[in-house]
């Protein structure tokens, strides 16, 4: 079964008692995880019915232990077992003698990440159970996939731009999808994507963009921070625009962060913020990681940097370095 195949069988909602996901490229896998699971256990009792273990780090007889537990309210639950190469022979083997007689109210879930030819081991697991081969996708298949990630947020893309978006960034999966985040968070109330919206948005690596420093700076890392502003310049982006897509960045955190502490529901902040509602939670989380003053502050540097942008003889990038440096004090 490929993955195209594993959507329309999950469609039908008539599920196997056990299945395995064999691929390398692990953005797809964990897709086709996730899109099984939602399926499978109620978010309402998946923490009583839902054990993950992995390969490297467990033995069979603990993976069988959870496969024959019993539901809690609910009428099945659900067992994955990540990496699932890492079990030596013997463990394999249990579990293949497990699959003989599996219970019928769980659904065992086996993932390897190994991809390529399957061992001897692995061969029996796939003859028990539903085999899903998760082969990296080909570049005719990329657009398709673009276009069903998007549609799970209510956004279009134009032909061009996925076109556009896939010569930049290439066929994988994981990358795919943090640019397509980058673009959705600046499309200011839009939904649909354009040409226009991937050559302004992307470019630089995935690594070195406004995103990832403003995560560096959440978590209160410096040296971070400043290698990928550092790397941000050097790769030609202005220094006026950082500071323009930084201060966004904080303006919104100050947003929400006022909205929370008036009580408002996910739904409402992103009416009143204009942050689109999937990702109001990510914001929420940042958002809590400063306080009411230290936003004020970050406000002052803010200004100081963009002051010093315009009048200072100094180097722009002394600049933002000294920003940064303020805000982390």
């Amino acid at each position: 079964m490929n993955y195209r195949e594993f959507q329309r069988h999950l469609a039908k909602k008539e599920l196997a008692t056990a299945y395995l996901l064999s691929g390398a490229e692990r953005y797809l896998v964990e897709e086709c995880l996730n899109a099984l699971l939602d399926v499978v256990v109620d978010p309402a009792t998946r923490d009583f019915n839902l054990d993950v273990f992995y390969g490297g780090e467990t033995d069979a007889g603990k993976i069988i232990e959870a496969a024959n537990a019993y539901p809690m309210l609910s009428d099945v639950r659900a067992v994955v077992v990540k990496d699932v190469q890492k079990l030596s022979q013997p463990h394999l083997e249990y579990l293949a003698k497990y699959l003989q007689n599996p219970s019928p109210t769980t659904r065992l879930v086996l993932i390897n990440t190994k991809g390529g030819a399957l061992g001897k081991g692995l061969s029996k697991l796939k003859s028990r159970a539903v085999f899903v081969e998760l082969k990296p996708l080909y570049d005719s298949q990329v657009p398709a996939w673009v276009q069903a990630h998007l549609k799970k947020f209510g956004i279009e893309i134009s032909q061009k731009a996925c076109l556009a978006l896939q010569a930049r960034v290439g066929n994988e999966l994981g990358v795919l999808a943090n640019e397509l985040e980058k673009i959705m968070l600046n499309l200011d109330g839009r939904t649909r994507i354009e040409e226009d919206d991937v050559h302004k948005l992307v470019g630089l690596s995935r690594s070195y963009s406004i995103f990832n420093l403003n995560d560096a700076v959440g978590s209160r890392d410096l040296a971070t921070s400043l290698r990928i502003l550092n790397r941000m310049l050097e790769s030609g982006e202005s220094p006026t625009g950082i500071l323009a897509m930084f201060t966004r960045h904080f303006v919104n955190l100050a947003k929400v962060k006022a909205a929370m502490a008036g009580g408002k529901s996910a739904e409402e902040i992103s009416a009143l913020t204009g942050i689109p509602g999937y990702f109001v939670q990510k914001t929420k989380t940042m958002a809590a990681k400063f306080s009411a003053e230290q936003l004020q502050q970050i406000f002052e540097s803010l200004l100081a940097a963009d002051l010093a942008l315009k009048t200072s003889s100094q180097p722009p990038e002394i600049a933002l370095q000294t920003l940064l440096v303020r805000i982390m004090r």
